[in-house]
């Protein structure tokens, strides 16, 4: 029996299960990333209530519009298959429609986000950076869900190599029937997943670039590999004049990324100043364009854990306090329970980030050193 024979034999919907299971996985990811670049730590929580649903509808329907457009589903889309109900489910979603989708939901938070308070702000492109690193790691994933539907294959082929071939049953291609196809699901999964790595690398590295570097690149990678994928997979989307939906999409987002990235080179040099480009965190200043308006010359202070109510406990005295990184750092940004303990006995600086890092502890007071008195209360 073959592999997708037992997947089928399951009854179990293994296509929502993997494309769920990448969404958690990548919120998860991104959550921990965001936090240490210095955004609030509702910021994935926002995006991805908001986006999510709205790249799951924008997926349905860019299928169903060039569907019909193509000609082949033209009145086969009644209103119970488009949403489902046909017993069928959403059997027909589209990546490029989720990510157009996303990309509206982006829109929407930035306006609601900009009058929001300082630490609770994100701009589209910011919001962009951080979701297309993790973005591409869910279309990886994703793509195994199509092997476990028996789609976005490519032609047939006389040898079997799993999984650079794939099995597919004639139910699944009444025109060619059973046999041996070309893996192309596999071929962007694993196009896929080496763009991830690039991507968490140019966002998480030592080497810092401006707000929308990030999406550039995402556009151009992505959109390079989908171009030639997509040309060897027999199930594409068409236009009127057998052209590829989804190259003609590609096509289009690659000019964006290379467009984008050429743009900034060009401002930088009218404004005087230098690209924004490859720095190194350590060196980053306002002589590098657009630095200003990065999280990196403004990040939010960190949030007191929830789990303590005081730094202190009782009296204020410091005896058996518990302390938190969250809410005192030294110069350098660590917090040890070394650094706690010099703390507690007024040895060392130590600057309070709680009320945005302007305080310095009073080496010089009678407390112990303790600049804040026992009636101190956490951020709620």
């Amino acid at each position: 029996m073959r592999i997708t024979d037992l997947i089928a034999a399951a009854g179990f919907n293994w296509y929502g299960f993997i494309i769920g299971a990448g969404m958690v996985l990548c919120i998860f990811l991104a959550y921990r990333v965001a936090k240490k670049r210095g955004y609030n730590e509702d910021l994935v929580f926002d995006i991805a209530i908001v986006c999510i649903p709205l790249a799951i509808v924008g997926a349905r329907l860019y299928y169903v519009v060039f569907d019909i457009l193509g000609g082949d589903g033209k009145g086969e889309w009644p209103i119970k298959r488009i949403l489902g109900l046909d017993g069928e489910g959403l059997q027909g979603l589209a990546i490029y429609g989720g990510l157009i989708g996303a990309a509206i939901g982006g829109v929407i938070l930035h306006f609601v986000k900009r009058n929001k308070p300082l630490d609770k702000r994100a701009t589209f492109m910011q919001m962009a950076d951080l979701a297309f690193t993790f973005i591409i790691l869910g279309q990886s994933i994703g793509r195994w869900g199509n092997f476990a539907n028996q789609e976005a294959y490519g032609p047939k082929v006389d040898f079997g190599f799993f999984p650079l071939t794939v099995y597919i049953d004639a139910e699944h291609n009444p025109i060619y029937g059973a046999g041996n196809y070309l893996a192309t699901f596999f071929y962007e999964s694993l196009w896929n997943l080496a763009g991830f790595a690039l991507l968490y690398w140019l966002y998480t590295g030592k080497r810092k670039s401006f707000d929308g570097f990030i999406l550039s690149c995402y556009c151009i990678y992505y959109g390079t590999g989908r171009m030639w994928i997509e040309g060897l997979r027999t199930d594409s989307l068409y236009l009127t004049g057998g052209l590829r939906v989804s190259q003609l999409v590609s096509g289009l987002i690659i000019a964006f990324g290379i467009g984008y990235i050429t743009a900034h080179l060009y401002r930088a040099r009218n404004a005087g100043k230098k690209p924004f480009i490859f720095v190194e965190q350590a060196l980053l200043s306002e002589d590098y364009f657009e630095y200003e308006k990065s999280i990196l010359h403004h990040p939010c202070p960190p949030t007191p854990s929830k789990s303590k109510k005081s730094l202190f406990d009782g009296d204020g005295s410091g005896e058996n306090a518990e302390y938190s990184d969250d809410f005192y750092k030294t110069a350098d940004g660590d917090f040890s329970e070394d650094d706690a303990e010099k703390f507690f006995a007024g040895e060392g600086d130590f600057i309070d980030e709680t009320d945005g890092g302007d305080d310095e502890s009073d080496n010089g007071n009678d407390g112990g050193g303790v600049e804040k008195n026992g009636d101190e209360k956490s951020e709620e």
